[in-house]
């Protein structure tokens, strides 16, 4: 059979290849799904066992490492739970928080109860007549000071401006903080009285109680500017750590994504929660503690082949294992070393693909500064963060945050310096 035209592969497997999470509710992304994680230490199932034996309600929460899968792998548990009789409603924060600026328990609050009601129209939950009624917004108004006026702006329901306001109108959020000041137990009162008739109009509905969970993705993703970033870190210390009792929803199991310096505070968070609990999201482990290659990286194969032909841009197995390798089971760098190899195959496929692709992927990390480097060198010594000072910590956040220092997990938590930066950062 005659072989396709090259540009015909390249751009099929281009956007096979987008940088997006797959939704497990679809059945053409479920074809392109490959498990990674060993069935010991699948934390979709871990989340799924403690929603399953906590009974009623249960906060935990997961801290992302951002490139890692994070968000495909709670559609999975989307879709395990909706199998299982749960009712979910699943948000990305990412369309109601402004992620460059700290955050705050009263518009946080506000936020999550009006995210959680945009979804209720979807026709496995309310459906859309009875799931306006249920809007949170309106009620936002309502309880908001009438000195507190809304910009006008180009989203012209009253609704759209108020959720466009929070986003993006720094003014608006600060006089709203001001006008709670001394009211939050009023507000979390508020907000469960609302969720509250959330859960009787979903038992309503489907004519029997209703087991809800809440997924909130993508809070990983708050992080300041270079100014800011100290804020924005104190603020979600502040956030799970002070106002703990506030967040959970009564009734309700939630999961929540949260920026992976949380997982240095892991053992400190789960008490303060009810039915509490906490884990990282790893990065999928493609060698061992020892360096030995893992089955992972056949997995990764399988996975890669799920999107296409893949022999047609790289010479042979040895080089896109060796992508694999180089990647450290970070998968967002995986995808973009092999969009990187679509490019040069135009060019003609070369048996040093792989190191080219390679030195180009290194690029994103560099540079390295002096005092970085030394940091970095004890973490890829002793594969542990144990050797860090107290006053080297912001350094170790940083790193976690920018994929150089990766998270792994077999038996035991360890960590280790990204392949792509390791070599540099073990030369004297």
């Amino acid at each position: 059979m005659e072989q396709p035209d090259l540009r015909v592969v390249q751009k099929a497997l281009f956007q096979a290849l987008r940088d997006r999470p797959l939704d497990l509710l679809d059945e053409a992304d479920r074809k392109l799904y490959e498990p990674l994680h060993d069935d010991d230490h699948d934390p979709v199932r871990r989340l799924f066992d403690n929603i399953e034996f906590s009974e009623n309600e249960s906060v935990q929460l997961v801290a992302g490492f951002r490139g890692t899968g994070k968000t495909t792998e709670f559609s999975r548990l989307e879709r395990d739970l909706w199998e299982a009789g749960y009712f979910v409603i699943r948000v990305d924060l990412d369309e109601y928080l402004d992620m460059h600026s700290a955050v705050d328990i009263r518009d946080f609050l506000l936020i999550m109860a009006g995210a959680i009601s945009d979804r209720l129209t979807d026709e496995r939950l309310l459906g859309v007549n009875e799931g306006l009624k249920k809007g949170f917004w309106e009620r936002v108004r309502d309880l908001v000071p009438g000195g507190v006026e809304v910009k006008e702006s180009a989203v012209k329901t009253p609704v759209g401006d108020l959720k466009l306001a929070f986003r993006s109108d720094p003014s608006f959020r600060e006089r709203v903080r001001t006008a709670f000041t001394g009211r939050l137990a009023e507000l979390v009162e508020q907000v469960r009285a609302h969720h509250a008739e959330v859960l009787k109009a979903l038992a309503k509905r489907a004519g029997k109680a209703v087991k809800l969970v809440v997924i909130l993705d993508s809070l990983e993703h708050l992080r300041g500017t270079f100014e800011r970033a100290e804020g924005v870190r104190r603020s979600v210390e502040e956030l799970f750590f002070t106002h703990a009792a506030q967040i959970g929803l009564p009734n309700t199991h939630m999961v929540m994504s949260v920026p992976a310096f949380l997982v240095l505070q892991g053992d400190n968070l789960p008490a303060q929660f009810v039915n509490g609990a906490v884990q990282a999201w790893p990065a999928y482990r493609v060698t061992s503690r020892a360096g030995v290659r893992t089955a992972v990286v056949d997995r990764m194969i399988s996975l890669v082949s799920k999107r296409g032909d893949w022999r047609r841009i790289l010479p042979d197995q040895q080089a896109l294992e060796k992508l694999i390798l180089a990647s450290g089971g970070h998968l967002r760098d995986l995808l973009n070393m092999l969009i990187e190899a679509i490019h040069l195959a135009g060019k003609g496929v070369s048996l040093e693909a792989a190191d080219k692709i390679v030195n180009v992927a290194r690029r994103a990390y560099m540079p390295l500064y002096k005092d970085e480097i030394g940091v970095l060198r004890r973490i890829a010594e002793k594969r542990d963060v144990r050797e860090i000072n107290t006053d080297e910590q912001e350094y170790l956040l940083r790193f976690l945050d920018s994929g150089l220092v990766l998270c792994y997990m077999n038996d035991d938590f360890w960590y280790d310096v990204h392949p792509l930066v390791r070599d540099v950062v073990r030369t004297p």
